[in-house]
């Protein structure tokens, strides 16, 4: 019995469950009552799977952690550090290029309370890893004169990670109700050649 309440695929559907209830009503405001009418199961089955609802959001959270350090990982690398950069900036806008539940929930669906008090800081954290790739792409890119030196590299990636980060924010902001794509890849790849000029020198 216990094998049963907890399988994989019992946990993958009470996350899927509380995905949507937090899509749908907030963190704060879905219950655990939500969640297990929702999926059809037992509070005993929930029990098996998670001690809390904060347990199913940290599970949220590793999965909104796990698609940006997916990002960061998955571009090529080249000699030439415009070449780097550029196809970073591909990977990163296609990646963000639909919409992302995780994302949407850790950014719009989980009020302020002491019981998720910690994500800000995990989220500075990873900013500051991301950042500091980009920096150093960028500082390479200076001395290979690839990239404009009339400002530092610190500078120029802190222009690149915002934008980023605009990026799917304002898709995730006007686009709530969007199915598949928020805009062609003809339209991306426009962006980041205009991102890669600003950074000519």
């Amino acid at each position: 019995m216990a094998r049963q309440h907890s399988s994989k695929d019992t946990r993958e559907r009470i996350i899927s469950a509380a995905v949507e209830k937090f899509m749908e009503k907030g963190y704060s405001k879905t219950t655990l009552e939500d969640i297990v009418q929702h999926v059809g199961l037992t509070r005993g089955a929930f029990y098996w799977n998670f001690e809390s609802k904060k347990d199913i959001l940290d599970e949220i959270v590793a999965r909104y952690q796990q698609f940006y350090r997916n990002i960061y990982s998955s571009y090529r690398h080249f000699d030439s550090a415009r070449d780097t950069l550029r196809d970073f900036l591909l990977v990163n806008l296609r990646s963000k290029n639909t919409m992302n539940p995780y994302v949407m929930i850790i950014r719009y669906k989980v009020e302020a309370s002491q019981e998720v008090s910690n994500l800000t800081e995990r989220q500075t954290e990873m900013d500051k890893t991301f950042l500091e790739t980009i920096r150093k792409e960028v500082a390479r890119g200076q001395q290979q004169q690839v990239f404009r030196t009339d400002k530092p590299a610190e500078m120029l990636a802190l222009v690149l990670y915002t934008y980023l980060l605009g990026f799917e924010s304002y898709n995730t902001a006007h686009h709530i109700n969007a199915q598949g794509k928020f805009m062609p890849d003809e339209k991306i790849v426009e962006y980041v050649d205009f991102l890669m000029e600003m950074l000519q020198s």
